[in-house]
């Protein structure tokens, strides 16, 4: 075998007995490896991209495993000890379902953006939703963050992909005259304290359900949301809100603590869940909704979802031109952008409001 190196490359030779270009590379292990292709450009790219990844220090002992491999040991070592029960699944479902059985055969050292969009599309043309394709690549993105922290491949291909956009979901919203309409007309104290606490204060469903009379403070006025209720497969669970910005203290209006006091002298109790069925069990999110529709029913209301009792606590406060910040730190959105961007459509009166403001400063 003849070897023809080439100038100045010394692991970079011309390999006459296949007729191919040859680079070699000794890794830190003390193994080499080798690469064969048909111009010299292309084994001196590879060799390039060799050194790049032995100078910054990634592990090559995991060169040949797949992305669906790869995906199958983050969801046993990684998701499975940080993610909800409820979440975890959701994961398994996709991961499982769609992303291993498309591009699990790819190495992992081998994934490009391309691989990754045509996943998208493909997914798109399917069928699926954008918002759905989008929560597709959330987790492959959060997945691929780890690959790199384990310094197994050197950047994120996801970070370099365009995941679909969704359309903005609509959502309807009581108004102040409606929403006073709706508690008024229920007469169980322990559902009318419900849709109070969720109308002027605008927490989640399973916030509510899983409030403790230890989370609220009376002298303070306040409500610590620290614990929620949440449903898998039909069986209730409990635990601590997903992030940091959902655990937060709340300020309690004078009518929701009116009411809570009604409430807690009617229960005699003052431990444990706020919101319990007759015989002292937690409310499923399932029998909430079902009660919530009957009395959107008797009341004379328009069908909304439960969730949309907190669009219309944000909407309310908004037009009464209380701060945006303020309003997301109650609803314990991520960011005040998600808040603005979320009731954008409230914004034009807010500000025509403004502007007449400014007129009565300099024309009075």
């Amino acid at each position: 075998m003849t070897r023809k190196r080439a100038k100045g490359e010394g692991s970079i030779f011309f390999d006459s007995t296949k007729e191919r270009w040859c680079a070699e590379i000794t890794l830190p292990n003390g193994k080499r490896r080798k690469k064969r292709a048909k111009t010299q450009k292309e084994v001196q790219d590879w060799l390039f991209e060799q050194r790049k990844s032995m100078n910054s220090g990634l592990s090559f002992k995991d060169d040949k495993v797949t992305f669906g491999a790869f995906l199958t040991r983050y969801m046993d070592e990684v998701a499975a000890h940080t993610l909800r029960p409820g979440t975890l699944k959701s994961y398994h479902h996709w991961v499982n379902g769609h992303i291993i059985p498309e591009i699990g055969y790819i190495k992992l050292s081998s994934l490009q953006p391309e691989h990754l969009q045509n996943l998208y599309s493909t997914k798109l043309n399917e069928g699926l939703s954008k918002r759905t394709v989008q929560y597709m690549h959330s987790i492959i993105h959060r997945a691929l963050n780890q690959a790199v922290k384990w310094r197994v491949i050197p950047y994120n291909p996801a970070s370099m992909v365009t995941p679909p956009k969704p359309n903005k979901k609509e959502f309807a919203t009581l108004s102040a005259n409606q929403a006073k309409a709706l508690i008024e007309s229920v007469e169980d104290v322990r559902w009318r304290t419900i849709y109070t606490v969720a109308i002027l204060m605008g927490l989640r469903k399973s916030e509510i359900l899983g409030l403790r009379w230890e989370d609220i403070d009376f002298k303070r006025s306040t409500v610590s949301i620290s614990n929620i209720i949440y449903e898998i497969n039909g069986t209730i669970h409990s635990g601590a809100p997903k992030t940091e910005r959902s655990r937060r203290t709340v300020a309690m209006p004078g009518y929701v603590a009116q009411s809570l006091l009604e409430y807690q002298e009617l229960t005699k109790r003052n431990a444990g869940l706020v919101f319990t069925t007759s015989t002292g069990n937690p409310i499923s999110q399932r029998n909430l909704s079902r009660h919530f529709y009957g009395a959107l029913e008797k009341a004379g209301l328009p069908h909304i979802r439960f969730h949309d009792l907190r669009h219309t606590a944000a909407t309310l406060l908004l037009k009464e031109n209380v701060h945006p910040k303020i309003v997301q730190e109650m609803l314990g959105h991520s960011s005040i952008t998600l808040t603005l961007d979320t009731y954008s459509h409230v914004m034009p009166s807010i500000q025509k409001e403004a502007a007449d403001k400014m007129d009565g400063i300099f024309k009075g």
